[in-house]
């Protein structure tokens, strides 16, 4: 590599490409930690607790359900800077300010028609990938890369794509430069260097191979991610061909695991961003053969969990799905979750309220209508900001406990910080939200934890409070008078109309 593409040549400004040296010297090939994503033109990010949409999953959620129309006058631009030989630095500058997703394809569309040679069009592409300080500007470099090169591009193109923003560009140019079988297996090592987005895009390049080792690491890792398991899951289960590996008379433990997690995002995939579970052909039969493995197996929380899942499924499932497949389907899995062994898993998972597994353990617990008040009691006096909790509570315990129990253990002065116009808030806020909407069908429950929500920085938690008050057939006077304080100070114009609603029919 350039030993001066560490530095843009005109600045002292951080390369894309010495950020991913970086990164590999400290951390190996990948998955890199969430750090590393934090790229060199990284813009301030505000702490207002409004949703946040990094270019990388808008670039993910572009190519998957919404078309964009082509930007064709900076393809003309950017090809005419390169067929006049302009300075790279001023072709960076002008890339940086684009949108490559909106016009790379058409750009080499264009390249190809003026008949650029490859090597001037690889010689920008290099230097705008080893040179660049601006995502845009990087990503064009990949793509040229991709249009002119060969499978010494292959280190460069590796290591660059190991950065999510770039994974997309980088899976394209891998297997436009390398030979076809190389290609493949190219795509295959940069999709076990990511996770997320960056995941989706290369294993999305993988679906047809016929690699052994491929097919294997798709059943047991390959559809996981860190976006939607449900955007890989149908690609795994065929091209992974999951049903034949599970006849396998001893499958090993990740086999199980794999398919019970690709089986059940392929539930949940049903009606979401891919094909559900009523688009794979082989589902009932490697359903069964699920059923009959797992019946055999240690108990895990996991486990419990996909069958649980598959449980609920098979009430409603496919209307193409034979009565008889779906009866004996739901016989079976009910005989597997009658096992004991099972219920003795949520609850030790439930035994220790500092638990990583401690959510996932409840849901199961619940689901199998387990008596768990006191552990759930447990885990808020631990961590009085898990939402998932609180809900939990709302369905165990008398209303009354609950409100009780809220005001002990949130910290409702702290909370009364606002107003703001922030739309996300912390675990604290996100509890207080959670507790006030559980108590609305109980009029005349928890009046502080409304004050302190009428008085939070988040616009939804105050909605809330404002849906609780209007639910008392007699609010108290002091509700009153706290909403007319809110509504003189009151930032969000529709939240400030409802108070006024709701003090003209005082």
């Amino acid at each position: 590599m350039n030993p001066g593409a560490r530095k843009l040549s005109t600045g002292d400004e951080l390369t894309f490409l010495a950020h991913a040296i970086s990164m590999s010297s400290l951390h190996g090939p990948g998955p890199w930690p969430p750090h590393a994503m934090d790229l060199p033109d990284e813009p301030p990010r505000q702490d207002d607790g409004k949703p946040y949409m990094p270019s990388v999953v808008m670039d993910g959620v572009r190519t998957h359900h919404f078309g964009f129309a082509p930007d064709l006058g900076i393809v003309q631009e950017v090809a005419d800077l390169l067929q006049e030989r302009a300075p790279y630095e001023r072709l960076h500058d002008r890339l940086a300010e684009a949108r490559a997703l909106e016009f790379c394809d058409d750009l080499v569309r264009e390249l190809a028609r003026r008949e650029l040679s490859r090597r001037q069009v690889h010689e920008a592409g290099r230097w705008l990938a080893e040179h660049g300080t601006r995502r845009e500007a990087v990503k064009i470099g990949i793509v040229l890369v991709g249009a002119s090169g060969d499978e010494r591009d292959r280190e460069l193109l590796l290591l660059l794509g190991a950065l999510e923003e770039l994974t997309l560009y980088a899976v394209v140019a891998l297997r436009r430069t390398q030979p076809a079988q190389e290609g493949d297996r190219a795509v295959f090592e940069l999709a076990r260097r990511v996770t997320a987005w960056g995941r989706i895009h290369a294993v999305e390049r993988l679906e047809g191979s016929d690699d052994p080792e491929v097919k294997a690491w798709l059943l047991r890792e390959g559809f996981r991610n860190g976006v939607m398991d449900e955007y890989l899951a149908p690609l795994a289960a065929t091209t992974g061909d999951l049903y034949s590996a599970l006849l396998d008379p001893e499958p090993d433990e990740a086999l199980v695991d794999g398919a019970g997690g690709i089986l059940t995002a392929l539930i949940r995939g049903e009606g979401g961003p891919t094909t559900g579970i009523s688009a794979y052909g082989e589902a009932v039969p490697a359903l069964a053969r699920y059923a009959d493995l797992v019946a055999a197996r240690q108990a895990t929380l996991q486990r419990l969990d996909h069958l649980l899942t598959i449980r609920r499924h098979l009430r409603e499932p496919p209307e193409h799905w034979l009565p008889g497949d779906v009866a004996a389907l739901r016989r079976r899995f009910a005989d597997v979750l009658r096992q004991p062994r099972w219920a003795e898993a949520a609850l030790a998972g439930v035994a220790d309220p500092e638990g990583a597994d401690f959510s996932r353990a409840q849901r199961c617990a619940s689901e199998l209508g387990l008596p768990i008040l006191p552990q759930v009691v447990a885990r808020l006096r631990t961590d009085p900001g898990d939402g998932f909790a609180w809900h939990g509570l709302a369905r165990l315990a008398e209303p009354e406990a609950l409100a009780a129990l809220a005001e002990e253990l949130l910290p409702l002065d702290d909370l009364a910080n606002g107003p703001g116009d922030r739309l996300i808030g912390d675990g604290h806020e996100q509890a207080l939200e959670r507790v006030v909407t559980e108590l609305e069908p109980h009029p005349g429950l928890g009046l502080p934890l409304i004050r302190a929500a009428l008085r939070n920085r988040g616009v939804r938690v105050r909605r809330c409070a404002m849906r609780a008050l209007r639910a008392w057939p007699e609010p108290p006077e002091e509700a009153v008078a706290w909403v007319r304080a809110a509504h003189a100070v009151e930032p969000d114009g529709e939240l400030r109309d409802d108070m006024h609603g709701f003090l003209d029919q005082g």
